[in-house]
């Protein structure tokens, strides 16, 4: 009776198992509902991102900024690919032809914090904070939106950049999609 019972209980924690971990995901089509829940874009979206003033930074806050840029780059172009839109990354404002709309971000303020008292105090100690300006152009170069987000964590810099990549998909659904 225990050996069956011990058979079952392996074969359903396996099923269980075996069903969340499907990693399939499916990307929305254009007019589909996006992850935010708004009704997904169309067109090309160009994203140029700018580390902004780092003459009063240290070369380890400097270094850890690059860090955190590349992957907040990364991060913003596949959300926005999931989202249904034709992203590509830009080095510079003239690399931009149109069409599609242009998605300028610089960082306003960056504190890297203090990843020692992360990992061996917690409690919030040496939390990190990432402060950005965004514009959205149309393919003229017309602003047609500008605004200010910043965000901190406990978690360190890339958990700041997620959060605000997905606010900022938030708020470029609203202002495109009316």
């Amino acid at each position: 009776m225990l050996k069956r019972f011990i058979c079952v209980s392996s074969l359903v924690l396996f099923v269980t198992l075996a069903m969340g971990c499907n990693g399939a995901r499916t990307t929305p089509k254009t007019g589909a509902v996006s992850p935010a829940g708004a009704v997904g874009p169309t067109g090309e979206m160009s994203v140029l991102s700018l580390r902004g003033d780092t003459s009063s930074m240290t070369q380890d806050q400097i270094v850890e900024l690059q860090r955190v840029g590349r992957w907040m780059d990364r991060d913003i172009i596949k959300q926005l690919n999931r989202a249904g839109y034709k992203s590509t990354l830009i080095t510079s404002r003239k690399a931009f032809k149109g069409p599609g709309n242009l998605l300028i971000i610089k960082v306003a303020k960056f504190r890297p914090g203090n990843r020692a008292a992360r990992a061996f105090v917690g409690f919030g100690a040496g939390g990190s904070s990432l402060d950005l300006h965004y514009q959205l152009l149309d393919s003229h170069g017309a602003v047609l939106s500008s605004w200010d987000d910043g965000v901190g964590s406990s978690r360190g810099g890339t958990y700041c950049a997620q959060t605000l990549n997905k606010k900022a998909l938030a708020k470029l659904s609203a202002v495109l999609n009316g």
